[in-house]
């Protein structure tokens, strides 16, 4: 078993230096001490304030998110790119216009990467006749708007890179309107044998 994303060897070539990372989310503790001197641009959708901070008890998802993609290696844990700037944006429910607006906040401050581990509810991943797997999401067509501004605005005409978490129902992303847009790149699990997740969409 030796299954890995490879981070060392990328870092040969860069530790994400110029680059800023957007994480759109339920806020990411600004405070924390991987952050320390990394972000920029804080923004939260559902109060139109500055900060990206999370407001309510449980709102942790950003943090650990953002902890995954830059975290700064100073407490032994690096995230893969530690040298990125972090652009924290907290938005509220799934579907509503703080999507659109965290997306559209990130390509105006030049977000170069928006990540998104957010999206429907899974059915059971051990249940493959739960009606949840069947029942279909579609993208709101204000983050669908939001998002081809940020594909055909951002990094300076260039297009953000967008990701997506496929989910963790064990089910197909087909009626998951998010992460089967084709201009977003879906991310699924996998494990230490190098095979998909028992969990993941796929």
């Amino acid at each position: 078993i030796d299954q890995h994303v490879h981070v060392k060897e990328a870092w040969q070539t860069t530790r994400g230096e110029g680059i800023t990372i957007a994480i759109i989310d339920d806020g990411v503790d600004q405070e924390h001490e991987e952050f320390k001197d990394k972000i920029v641009f804080p923004y939260d959708a559902v109060l139109d304030i500055d900060d990206g901070n999370p407001k309510v008890r449980g709102e942790n998802h950003g943090t650990c998110c953002a902890g995954v993609a830059c975290a700064a290696g100073r407490n032994k844990a690096s995230g893969v790119a530690p040298k990125a700037k972090l652009m924290p944006i907290r938005i509220g429910n799934l579907g509503s216009i703080t999507e659109a607006k965290g997306i559209r906040w990130a390509v105006d401050n030049k977000a170069d990467v928006i990540s998104c581990s957010w999206g429907p509810m899974d059915g059971p991943w051990w249940d493959s006749q739960d009606p949840q797997h069947f029942q279909e999401f579609p993208l709101p067509d204000s983050t669908r708007l939001a998002i081809d501004y940020a594909i055909n605005e951002g990094r300076n005409g260039k297009g953000c890179v967008i990701v997506w978490a496929a989910g963790n129902g064990n089910e197909s992303c087909d009626l998951d309107g998010y992460a089967s847009y084709p201009k977003v790149i879906a991310v699924a699990a996998s494990n230490d044998r190098g095979v998909r997740s028992y969990y993941s969409d796929y």
